[in-house]
């Protein structure tokens, strides 16, 4: 055995140090690890590109690839496809088919082969499951209406990527349409009857034999997921399926079992390293001089891919009957393009069907999408504001039809006498409680909620309710806000909140106002701007979870009492 060499050692701390550094500054500036990787990626290439050996990189980037996708089926939730049924899935069936419609014909346009606008239309129609969905858990908000749709949407394109992949893997270089055609039905019928054997095989035994193992040793049930993840691998490619559906297909399978979540610790420290590798291997591929020569193009065709993918969803979603500020948020979450992009166009690549000058060009577009979705998602409630203000103030007309068509109905309000009473500012799981909880206090309230179908089974069960945006100035004058006594503000978004606290303010400045916040700054926030009662689930949550501790220890209700006080004092509540 002999000591590794000083110049391996260097070139592999040189590669490691560009995307630590990109990762670094993009995370400091809220910005998604995975651009900071990519851009550590060009900036190599850029210097040391010619000494690296990008066929030993390619292997271990594969590798990446292969558990970011096995993690991705591990953790799809299924729960989140049931929880908005027909919002998600027909919804996202359609923003998915209809995107990639308008996207292949844009990329024809654009004088890309008919193949590559294939593979551009289905991959760009995809959007990004990483940033998106920690961007709304970042904020609190995937339990919401808003978090929860587009989350749900993020899962259902995960699933639909795989068999968008098995027909793209059917591409090759000089295939004719009609060894296409055969190739595609050839891999969807494999597919179809491997699935098959998989589901039940995933039903009935591995969760026994996870099961089984788990109870021998630890060490053996590490070992046993790397034979399992390898097992999958060759029993696809026995058939000549994608490596990589197979790995989909394998995280699905172990995600039934009751070892899932240690599953996914063992495998997530090998996936973060080996998927760095990937996206730093698509920074190399890329070519920065063919970018700055094409960057109008580029900039124009990721202008397109947005308005057609905002377009889309907006419609899809209106056309559901939700509110214009619903559509146009999940708009602003679903428009850029995802990772699994990456893939499809990185598939075509390695299989010929994508030239490298137009592999060069998607990724560019993929890469700008990202780095634009953190301030877009960020300003949503800004642009949304500023685009309803120009068409009031020039398209009156449309304003009108927006006003009464999807934002509003005339309301039967007048059964409760509007003085002195509450009002509830959107009733999802939070407004529903406390409406039910006045109704049995026999208190009169009235409720506002942009969710259309809410609204129509909150009506069916008696309660009084209209269809509007709570933090429109309007509507908050039409529940008779200068009249009202208490205003609880149960919308999770913190903008929503502001506007709805300003509006009522200047509507009846005695009024007292109730919101919840998720973060110490929010609460900071909401106290300056004058909120009489300022709730914090999480600090709700501990103070129960402490007081029924010291209840289990033996501590007296009188000394549990003073201690509750202290931490209430220490964390600014009293």
């Amino acid at each position: 055995m002999t000591d590794i060499p000083f110049n391996l050692l260097f070139e592999a701390l040189i590669f490691l140090l560009f995307p630590l550094l990109g990762g670094y500054l993009a995370v400091k500036y809220r910005l998604s690890p995975i651009i900071g990787y990519i851009i550590g990626g060009i900036f190599l290439h850029l210097l040391v590109g010619d000494r690296l050996p990008k066929a030993f990189i390619n292997n271990f980037s594969i590798l990446g690839l292969v558990l970011l996708i096995f993690t991705i089926g591990l953790e799809t939730n299924f729960a989140s496809l049931q929880r908005f049924g027909k919002f998600v899935i027909l919804g996202g069936l359609l923003q998915i088919g209809i995107s990639a419609v308008f996207i292949f014909f844009i990329s024809y346009l654009f004088r890309f082969s008919v193949v590559e606008s294939v593979f551009f239309g289905f991959a760009f129609a995809l959007s990004s499951t990483a940033v998106v969905s920690k961007i709304i858990q970042d904020k609190g908000e995937e339990n919401s209406l808003l978090g929860g749709i587009a989350i749900g949407v993020l899962i259902f394109q995960d699933l639909a990527f795989i068999p968008i992949l098995i027909v793209l893997s059917s591409f090759g270089k000089g295939s004719s349409t009609w060894e296409v055609f055969q190739t595609v039905l050839l891999n969807v019928g494999k597919a179809a009857v491997v699935l098959g054997i998989v589901y039940y095989i995933g039903q009935k035994i591995i969760p026994m034999v996870f099961n089984k193992i788990a109870k021998v040793s630890r060490e053996i049930l590490n070992f046993f997921i790397v034979v399992f993840i390898v097992a999958s691998l060759a029993f696809f490619s026995f058939f000549g399926l994608s490596s990589l559906l197979a790995a989909f297909i394998a995280g699905i399978l172990l995600g039934q079992t009751f070892e899932h979540y240690h599953i996914f610790s063992q495998v997530r420290p090998l996936r973060d390293i080996l998927v760095i590798v990937f996206f730093v291997f698509l920074g190399l591929s890329l070519e920065l001089g063919f970018v700055l020569n094409n960057f109008l193009p580029i900039l124009a065709f990721v202008c397109l891919i947005i308005l057609i993918k905002m377009v889309t969803v907006v419609g899809i979603y209106l056309f559901f009957r939700f509110h214009t500020r619903t559509a146009f948020g999940l708009a602003v979450f679903l428009f850029q393009i995802g990772e699994d992009a990456f893939i499809l166009i990185f598939q075509g690549l390695s299989s010929g069907a994508v030239r490298q000058e137009s592999y060069n060009f998607a990724l560019s577009v993929v890469l700008l999408t990202l780095l634009l979705t953190p301030f877009f998602i960020s300003k949503k409630d800004v642009f949304y504001l500023k685009i309803r203000s120009f068409i009031k103030k020039y398209l009156n007309f449309l304003e009108r039809y927006i006003v009464y068509k999807f934002d509003r109905e005339i309301p039967n309000i007048d059964v409760l006498p509007l003085k002195n009473h509450v009002i509830i500012c959107g009733y999802g799981r939070v407004g529903s409680y406390i409406g039910r909880a006045l109704t049995l206090a026999n208190i009169p309230f009235v409720a506002v909620d942009y969710n259309f179908h809410t609204v129509e089974k909150a009506k069916k069960e008696g309660v009084n309710v209209i269809y509007g945006d709570p933090t429109d100035l309007d509507v908050l004058d039409y529940v008779e806000g200068e009249a009202a006594s208490i205003l609880i503000s149960a919308v999770p978004e913190s903008f929503s909140q502001e506007m709805i606290i300003f509006n009522a303010k200047k509507l009846n400045p005695k009024i007292v106002i109730f919101t919840r916040v998720h973060s110490e700054a929010d609460r900071r926030r909401m106290r300056d701007l004058g909120v009489e009662v300022v709730v914090q689930p999480e600090f709700e949550a501990s103070l129960s979870i402490v007081r029924r501790t010291l209840l289990w220890k033996g501590l007296d209700r009188e000394e549990i009492a003073r201690k509750i006080k202290r931490l209430k004092i220490e964390h600014g509540m009293i």
